[in-house]
């Protein structure tokens, strides 16, 4: 049975298919939605390589724990030179350790910068699982969608077989003209190449599928669905409420506090710290030694990180901006997504639930008709195409609900059940 309701696209929902979802087994002869997503989860080669990207930040988050290495130097003094520092009787040896000491906290501000950096990967990485399983999802549409048209062309075979030896009779009995079976077996053979192409959409939609968990080729035969089974949904003004907690909008927090992080780091850069040494030098001329000591610091005179300060000041400004610019147009997107869900629900009743039933008797009331000489071929034809046009309307109007139910998810990252 197929449904989005069973497997929500918000994080929570995710994390929880990802750690208690098996994968369908090899032997399986149809899929499940809630399978592909967990095949994805586990195997789909984007999000194996993003995890990569987390792995690297927390090597940044390492180094930036770091405090400063100790630096050894040392200088030889009055050597090479003229007169009595010509040779290296009066060189001055001199060795040193020293030290740089951060002040201000300075490690603290940069680790918390990286920490706030993973925070906002994080959060990308969720919004790249949301991608990912709504990405599957409509391919596990298009597959169910495309096992319904396969259908319907098998049912244009049948009917154009089924006209086919109708005329023939006509024909022999000299009631239809000759024309008439010539123009059959032309339906016949078009209504046959359509099948043809059809199970070529199919298989390439089972390959799509396959691909979503890195796959060469499906191991399965169809998708397990019934896709006019459409999911009730919650209330425009309840998708609006959840909608400012999705990770899209959350990204936007999670800069603003990556942002104040960098000013943070930026105010405590101005006083970087002292370096402070120590070493022993040796007299040559008197073979003496003595301790040598140094202390360095620098003067924030002209360069007070005021830049880097009013950048990250500015970008913390941007965000909030920009969340505000994406809110508006997520709920733009939000509210036409909605509506033409309405829509598509009403467009497949209808067509369902009264043009079909009324369709499928006026076809049978012609194919009684034609058969006793009533009505022509054309009339027969006309009222075959008609049939299969509405049955290939309620598919795609079919499909189109839940392709906009998958986008309703993916854009409030939540499912819609109660």
């Amino acid at each position: 049975m197929f449904t989005l309701l069973g497997r929500s696209l918000s994080v929570a929902a995710v994390l929880l298919t990802f750690g208690t979802s098996t994968a369908v087994s090899a032997e399986e002869p149809a899929i499940t939605l809630g399978g592909a997503i967990s095949r994805t989860l586990q195997s789909n080669p984007d999000l194996a390589a993003y995890a990569y990207t987390l792995k690297a930040q927390d090597g940044r988050i390492m180094q930036s724990g770091l405090r400063p290495n100790p630096m050894l130097s040392g200088t030889v003094e009055n050597v090479l030179g003229t007169g009595q520092a010509r040779r290296v009787k009066y060189a001055e040896v001199t060795l040193m350790l020293s030290q740089v000491i951060e002040l201000g906290g300075l490690r603290d501000r940069r680790l918390d910068v990286a920490h706030r950096e993973r925070d906002g990967l994080e959060v990308d990485g969720d919004i790249r699982r949301l991608d990912t399983i709504a990405e599957t999802a409509r391919r596990f549409v298009s597959l169910a969608s495309q096992q319904e048209q396969h259908q319907l062309t098998h049912l244009a075979v049948e009917l154009a077989e089924k006209t086919a030896v109708a005329v023939e009779k006509r024909v022999v009995a000299a009631k239809s003209p000759l024309a008439e079976r010539d123009r059959a077996a032309v339906a016949l053979q078009r209504a046959r190449n359509d099948d043809a192409h059809a199970e070529h959409e199919l298989q390439t939609a089972r390959y799509a599928l396959a691909a979503s968990w890195g796959a060469t080729k499906p191991d399965f035969l169809e998708a397990a669905a019934d896709l006019y089974e459409l999911p009730t949904t919650r209330s425009y003004d309840e998708l609006l409420t959840v909608l400012e907690n999705t990770p899209d909008l959350t990204r936007y927090l999670s800069e603003t506090r990556l942002r104040d992080a960098e000013i943070a780091l930026a105010i405590a850069g101005r006083r970087q710290g002292f370096q402070i040494g120590a070493g022993v030098r040796r007299l040559e001329a008197t073979n003496d030694m003595g301790f040598v000591f140094s202390f360095q610091m620098p003067l924030p005179m002209r360069d007070r990180n005021q830049g880097l300060i009013a950048e990250a000041e500015a970008r913390r400004d941007g965000a909030a901006a920009e969340r505000e610019a994406t809110l508006v147009k997520a709920r733009t997107q939000l509210f036409g997504y909605y509506r033409e869900l309405l829509d598509r629900q009403r467009q497949v009743g209808l067509i369902r639930e009264q043009a079909l039933p009324r369709m499928e008797s006026a076809l049978a009331n012609t194919d009684y008709a034609y058969e006793r000489g009533r009505y022509s071929y054309l009339e027969l034809v006309d009222a075959q195409r008609e049939m299969l046009d509405l049955k290939r309307e309620a598919i795609e109007a079919a499909a189109q609900y839940h392709f906009n139910l998958i986008e309703i998810e993916r854009l409030t990252g939540t499912g819609l059940s109660r």
